[in-house]
């Protein structure tokens, strides 16, 4: 709201009355003049086509004689008002070979004060010039018009390169940008220390807000685990199919997987087979437990039982205990 306002006072202060006008031709420290606007392309001259590009004027040789006549400051910078719609702007001047009476100016300076290249070619609207001092650009915020300028490998080089043409910029111009036959149109968008800053012999940063025609892109959408969901098909009788969807529970994560019970299709539980156990696993080592091979165990000395009948041997150790059988009975 205090930028608004400032810009709207700026318009009022603008607003020369012609009484003021006429003292400011008769004043030493003032330039001011009332001009008749032309575009550019009604020049005449073979680098009508290049001045096109910038933001400075083609005045009139009285205009220079005039500027000998008063104290101003170079290199020379205007401000440019529009008398009828009031809207303000600034530029530099390129040449004094203008008709008398008449100012070229830019075409997008025209479109910015409001100015129609086509109206009144012959008359011209006419608009207010007065010289004026900026302060150096150290800030500005640009904003592309299209996407393409992002392509751009170099934007430092082009920009300085093109800002060459450019004497001072104001906030709401629209700046021409050029490389080969790609055109990129930026609007400057915010300047310090000023609403309205020269370009000429600074150093000044320069920030880029994203393209007009910019579009942020559409966040992809989350990716389901395959190897979480499942769909399976059963027979179930002559002719019948039967859909599953299989989707782990979340206990299962982290490798916990098939840890429930067995169940068939009509709901009857799966008798669990024992689990099958390695060789070295099925014998226990015990103290009566039997070796066979190298392994076998020894009985200790004087453990073993003394040699009494045919049918006590091996009592006092309790081995070899059971009834004794011949062949011949």
């Amino acid at each position: 709201m205090e930028e608004e306002h400032d810009q709207s006072k700026e318009k009022q202060d603008d607003a020369m009355d012609w009484e003021a006008y006429l003292s400011s031709q008769r004043s030493s420290k003032v330039y001011a003049q009332y001009l008749r606007c032309r575009p550019m392309a009604l020049l005449g001259r073979g680098t009508a086509a290049d001045y096109d590009d910038g933001n400075r004027v083609v005045m009139p040789q009285s205009a220079l004689d005039r500027l000998g006549s008063v104290e101003v400051e170079y290199p020379l910078l205007f401000r440019i008002h529009n008398t009828r719609t009031l809207e303000t702007s600034h530029v530099g001047v390129q040449e004094f070979v203008a008709d008398e009476g008449f100012v070229h100016v830019p075409t997008h300076t025209m479109a910015r004060l409001g100015l129609q290249a086509g109206e009144d070619v012959d008359g011209g609207q006419l608009v207010l010039l007065t010289c004026t001092s900026l302060p150096k650009a150290t800030y500005l915020k640009l904003q592309p018009h299209t996407s393409d300028f992002l392509r751009v490998k170099y934007p430092k080089k082009l920009l300085e390169h093109n800002f060459a043409r450019y004497s001072c910029m104001t906030v709401g111009d629209t700046v021409t940008v050029t490389e080969g036959d790609a055109r990129y149109l930026l609007d400057v968008v915010e300047a310090k220390p000023a609403h309205a800053v020269s370009t000429l012999e600074t150093d000044c940063e320069v920030d880029f807000l994203p393209p007009l025609d910019y579009q942020e892109p559409a966040p992809a959408p989350p990716r389901a685990s395959a190897a979480w969901t499942s769909t399976k098909e059963f027979t179930v009788g002559p002719g019948e199919v039967a859909t599953v969807d299989f989707k782990p529970p979340a206990e299962m994560a982290g490798g916990r997987w098939f840890s429930g019970a067995a169940v068939r299709m009509d709901g009857t539980p799966v008798e669990q087979a024992a689990p099958i156990l390695p060789v070295s696993a099925k014998i226990k080592s015990t103290k009566n437990a039997l070796r066979f091979g190298a392994g076998a165990s020894v009985p200790a000395a004087g453990k073993v039982g003394k040699k009494t009948g045919d049918g006590d041997k091996g009592k006092e150790d309790g081995r070899f205990t059971g009834r004794k059988y011949s062949l011949q009975d």
